[in-house]
């Protein structure tokens, strides 16, 4: 059965993957290197695969992937990284054919502020798009965001 809205991640089995969602369609991945000027978060990983919309007419062939026009690092408040509060961030969002992102929501958390914060720095991202047969496509992802403070002594 194919999915017409949002995913509902609470259906999901416990401890299984988010990239489930996608269900039997070709998922693509991605690391994203990033500039960490403010935190030492690392790459994200994206897991995408293209987003169906209801009554669109469905070909067959390779998704060329987005790539990263503008990447903005979530903030990583210096307290945070003092209490050593480390793991990762999961979002789902829709990279639209135009190269936007929206449509976030929060798979797994972290803390408060840093979901929040990582809500915010995607939404800002920008992406040339992703095509398909020579056209742009809308992607649903899946994005990792790492947490990872200075290494300590």
């Amino acid at each position: 059965m194919e999915r017409t809205g949002p995913p509902d991640f609470a259906t999901l089995p416990p401890g299984a993957p988010p990239e489930e969602i996608f269900s039997s369609r070709r998922v693509y991945a991605m690391n994203v290197n990033m500039p960490n000027l403010n935190s030492v978060t690392g790459s994200w990983i994206i897991r995408f695969s293209e987003l169906h919309l209801p009554g669109a007419a469905r070909t067959s062939g390779e998704v060329n992937p987005p790539s990263p026009a503008r990447k903005i690092d979530p903030k990583y408040p210096q307290e945070l990284m003092k209490d050593h509060v480390e793991g990762e961030v999961i979002l789902y969002g829709v990279i639209r054919s135009d190269g936007t992102v929206d449509s976030i929501q929060l798979v797994r958390g972290l803390d408060p502020l840093l979901d929040a914060n990582s809500i915010e720095a995607f939404g800002q991202w920008k992406f040339h798009p992703a095509t398909k047969d020579g056209q742009p496509v809308a992607l649903e992802a899946i994005v990792h965001i790492p947490f990872r403070g200075p290494a300590r002594d």
